[in-house]
């Protein structure tokens, strides 16, 4: 089973997604991430834009965010579309292209 994680990014603590309509998209993100091969996603907060999570998939974290609204709000059909990104950069980064994402 996957673990999805939220940490803050200003000294690495954990918080919990407590947003009542997150609970759709955190299926759907666990469900990703095991068709995906992945056993663990974090979602980092940025220190200065508490609206942005910085997406780790696996041991790689990413030059990709998505919108804390994404959760907040319940958006759980647009969160594959964006997990897909995400390992888009994934791949740009281990082939030598992630200096070009920011």
């Amino acid at each position: 089973m996957t673990e999805i994680l939220f940490r803050n990014e200003a000294d690495g603590s954990p918080f919990q997604m407590t947003q009542p309509k997150a609970a759709r998209v955190l299926d759907d993100v666990q469900q990703w991430a095991e068709n995906n091969g992945f056993a663990q996603v974090t979602f980092w907060r940025d220190a200065d834009d508490a609206n942005k999570y910085w997406v780790q998939l696996g041991d790689d974290k990413l030059n990709y965010w998505i919108h804390e609204t994404t959760f907040s709000e319940g958006k759980h059909q647009d969160v594959e579309m964006q997990l897909d990104y995400a390992r888009g950069a994934q791949r740009r980064s281990a082939a030598g292209y992630g200096k070009f994402d920011k």
